[in-house]
């Protein structure tokens, strides 16, 4: 495991003098059976913070090849103390970037630090890999020879496979976007809606299959029901207009979910499978009928769907 240790937290442990040494110290990961893909969390990232909030250093693992119940990081450097240990799995430095850039050990806080999805543009273009948190407020560090800590892993994103049937064959190209303005998440995993997330997209070109039905899939992060913000789209990128939402239809993807199935349990659920079905022309105009995870939509936009 190729672990990267900076944490210069100070001690009085020194090698001339281990009394105040505590043993092994090992961060355990949790998860309940079949919530998480395990090959989704390749990489962990461990803040350590004082108990009262203030940013002492942080541990990097950027290679975890098997992650699972055993896997850990050793924090055995750490002295005597009451901390507060926050995770984010799958921080790819290349997608995700913390403010502020760098924290400064004794003067960032816990409540200044932010966790931020870049969308440079107001376009997410490539599909990002997940996010996952965890936090234990009170880790008490004592002096005994192996002292084990759990953090139970959140997943805060969501994966959008799209297909159409329906469609006639036509030369077109598409894009399947869902716009939304949730981007940054305090370390408390709540999210923030400052400045930092004005609306933005992210999309996907569509693929199409032997018969000229399209397929996509997004990354997004997590969807909640008290957020109605998130809008699904097709576009037409030949033409420049908009395949779907058609008629009164919103593309509210939160409304579209909680029609299908109204006890979605969002915390629980991270991957749907949306089906559009087409009927009509692009002359006459089009129905859509939607299913979500092989559930049938309703209503949408308060419009009886057939």
């Amino acid at each position: 495991m190729a672990m990267v240790s900076i944490c210069a937290l100070g001690s009085s442990c020194t090698k001339e003098d281990m009394s105040a040494c505590p043993g092994q110290i090992r961060v355990y990961f949790t998860y309940a059976p079949n919530t998480i893909n395990t090959s989704d969390v390749n990489r962990m990232h461990l803040y350590v913070f004082s108990g009262e909030g203030t940013y002492l250093g942080e541990y990097i693992d950027d290679r975890i090849s098997n992650f699972g119940p055993d896997y850990y990081i050793d924090c055995s450097d750490l002295t005597p103390g009451t901390y507060r240990f926050i995770a984010w799995a799958g921080k790819d430095k290349q997608y995700y970037e913390t403010i502020p850039g760098s924290f400064v050990k004794g003067q960032t806080t816990y409540d200044q630090a932010l966790l931020k999805l870049k969308h440079s543009g107001d376009v997410v273009s490539t599909l990002i890999p997940h996010i996952f948190h965890a936090q234990l407020s009170n880790a008490t560090v004592v002096l005994q020879k192996v002292q084990r800590f759990e953090m139970p892993l959140t997943q805060l994103s969501n994966t959008i496979h799209l297909r159409t049937v329906g469609l006639p064959a036509d030369e077109n190209r598409y894009a399947f976007t869902i716009e939304d303005n949730n981007c940054a998440y305090k370390f408390d995993r709540s999210r923030t809606m400052s400045s930092l997330c004005n609306r933005f997209a992210y999309t996907a070109s569509c693929t199409k299959d032997e018969f000229s039905q399209l397929n996509a899939t997004l990354n997004v992060l997590e969807l909640s029901a008290e957020r109605r913000t998130p809008r699904l789209h097709i576009l037409n990128k030949t033409t420049g207009t908009t395949l779907y939402p058609v008629g009164a239809q919103s593309g509210d993807l939160i409304g579209l979910i909680l029609s299908a199935y109204p006890q979605n349990n969002f915390e629980t659920t991270h991957t749907y499978d949306i089906l559009l079905a087409f009927s009509g022309n692009a002359v006459t105009g089009y129905r859509v009928s939607i299913t979500i995870n092989g559930w049938q939509v309703r209503h949408e936009n308060g419009e009886l769907i057939d």
